[in-house]
């Protein structure tokens, strides 16, 4: 079984009803530069991880742990 933090990101996302475009906005980035980070070619850093795990109402440990 594989799963990536990028990847329990976005099913968490989905789950909660945002889009791409709503995240980035509230992290503060491009859509380009969420894009790139949901999937996997640029990193979020900690304090971005952090900010996601606050707007979907998760702890950061269910995020790494998942296998979606």
């Amino acid at each position: 079984m594989t799963f990536s933090i990028e990847r329990n990101i976005r099913a968490e996302r989905v789950r909660c009803g945002f889009t791409q475009l709503e995240m980035a906005k509230k992290l503060g980035l491009s859509a380009t530069g969420y894009n790139q980070k949901e999937n996997g070619k640029r990193q979020f850093t900690l304090e971005e991880f952090i900010l996601i795990c606050k707007i979907l109402g998760t702890n950061p440990e269910s995020l790494i742990n998942k296998s979606y």
